[in-house]
């Protein structure tokens, strides 16, 4: 008996081995190949406007690329901004998040040991109620019976998923994928938030040195009134000369009015995006402009788009997707875990009057296995792949949005300087009309205002040069800023197994 005993449970233990095997094999045969999805991740971008080089990474510019400026003042709003900008808060968060995320799927592949006691006490009373007989010691009555009963059990349970086939690693390495994403996010609030307040701080600053040149173009007109009055009051000017002057004044204040008005704009900008009222920037200095290089270094290569922070977080979030991809392909196979459990129950059954003890205890593997799902593994790993062609997507999007960004940049910029280049020629022949208007005031042979009107000529010149100057200083901070303010980070590789490789470019 014992030896047909042993027989059978060395026959069940060879059944289970084979239907496992063959489950296995059935679900692995049902699991979908690693092919490529059709969208091929970008390299490379179209509508470059800078030099391509493939073997070397450009690095200009730096990460502190506004100490080029050489202005303390902005420095320390930006090292203000970036210790308590309310703009980075909400990256901060994100990448908290992140991280904790990152711990609890870690957290998931370790193994559990739960305990667990119970107590119950249970009460019942019985209340018994009869009639009388009619006969002899059998009058009416009735009685009661109460018991108590007391249950005790103790459990202690452990349980360890193997993770055979790197589902639970896959969640690991997708978890850390979407942390990089999130401290890249950060990188990228940060990078917007330099260039913000580098932009506003010029613009303030160029509208500082207008006001300035505005005043001495009312000091000119006022000077012109004076003497335009003087010529009327002595009947030597026509009366309407002195309207003139005077619409002359009004215009220069109300351009100074409205100048007036974008610095205080300028100012509440910088004050939102540092998180500060504007009352705390009234100590602003003005500065002039700094000497602005138009030239772009060598180093400004356009390789450097792919290191734009927010391109690079969409690229982790494409790896990410792939993780996604491991784990419902894991889902195909039989999920393999280690478990044991261990209980301790004390009886204290109703009217007994004793205790009754038991105690169990096992241990041993447990296999899942996905026979029938009615198409629910095929829709999940359909929708992973989905995603990572929405991922993939978005990513090249960003790319060529960038692109045309840089190339927006560049052919701003040379237009500019270009502008700039005519300008100076107009410059030139402003200062040289001064110059003779001088010359003939001081041998008293020319009208004054002849002067007056030479000096407001060129300060009217200057302040177009102003503008030219503040335009191209705006657009080579927004240049700096769409080829990833300065950072420098690390690429993943492609994954192959899911991805085509190559560039893919259409630059013209």
């Amino acid at each position: 008996m014992r030896q047909f005993q042993a027989a059978l449970s060395h026959r069940a233990v060879a059944l289970s081995l084979v239907l496992g095997v063959t489950s296995l094999l059935l679900s692995a045969c049902g699991a979908p190949a690693m092919k490529p999805v059709e969208l091929t991740l970008r390299e490379q971008a179209p509508l470059s406007g800078l030099a391509h080089d493939h073997n070397t990474f450009g690095r200009w510019p730096q990460a502190t690329w506004w100490h080029d400026f050489d202005d303390s003042q902005l420095n320390a709003l930006i090292e203000r901004a970036m210790a308590s900008a309310p703009s980075l808060d909400s990256a901060r968060a994100r990448f908290e998040i992140a991280s904790r995320q990152l711990e609890g799927s870690q957290a998931d592949t370790r193994a559990k040991l739960e305990g667990s006691i119970r107590a119950n006490q249970s009460y019942s009373h019985t209340d018994l109620e009869y009639p009388a007989l009619g006969l002899p010691g059998f009058d009416a009555g009735s009685a009661g019976n109460s018991q108590r009963s007391n249950v005790g059990l103790a459990t202690l349970s452990f349980d360890w998923d193997l993770d055979w086939w790197g589902k639970k690693r896959a969640a690991i390495e997708a978890a850390l994928d979407q942390r990089h994403a999130a401290r890249l996010e950060q990188a990228a609030a940060a990078s917007a938030l330099q260039a913000g307040i580098t932009r506003a701080y010029m613009d303030w600053q160029l509208r500082q040195a207008q006001l300035s040149n505005l005043d001495m173009l009312l000091d000119a007109a006022r000077e012109s009134v004076r003497i335009t009055a003087l010529r009327v009051e002595r009947e030597i000017e026509n009366p309407a000369k002195l309207d003139q002057a005077h619409e002359q004044i009004s215009t220069l204040e109300q351009q100074r009015a409205q100048t007036d008005g974008a610095a205080r704009l300028d100012q509440i900008q910088l004050a939102t995006l540092m998180g500060v009222s504007p009352g705390e920037l009234d100590d602003l200095t003005p500065k002039p402009l700094p000497q602005l290089d138009t030239t772009l270094p060598s180093e400004a290569g356009l390789e450097l788009i792919a290191r734009r922070p927010d391109i690079m977080a969409s690229r982790w979030q494409v790896e990410a997707r792939i993780r996604g991809i491991d784990q419902a392909r894991a889902d195909y196979y039989p999920n393999v875990s280690l478990s044991a459990l261990a209980g301790f129950l004390r009886l204290h059954p109703l009217g007994t009057g004793r205790n009754e003890d038991i105690s169990m205890a096992s241990i041993g593997p447990a296999v899942t296995l996905p026979i029938f799902e009615g198409g629910r593994l095929d829709a999940r790993y359909n929708a992973s792949r989905a995603q990572l062609e929405s991922a993939i997507a978005d990513y090249n999007q960003r790319v060529v949005d960038a692109a045309q960004d840089v190339a927006r940049q560049t052919v701003t910029m040379a237009r500019l300087e270009a502008q700039r280049e005519a300008q100076s020629q107009a410059l030139e022949s402003y200062q040289h009309r001064l110059e003779l208007a001088r010359e003939r005031d001081h041998r008293g042979v020319e009208d004054p205002r002849t002067l007056i009107e030479a000096q407001q000529g060129l300060i009217r010149e200057r302040m177009t040069r102003l503008a030219l100057d503040g335009e191209l200083l705006d657009t080579r901070i927004q240049l700096i800023h769409a080829l990833g303010g300065g950072y420098h980070g690390r690429v993943p590789d492609a994954d192959t197994r899911y991805l085509t490789t190559g560039s893919a470019t259409d630059e013209s």
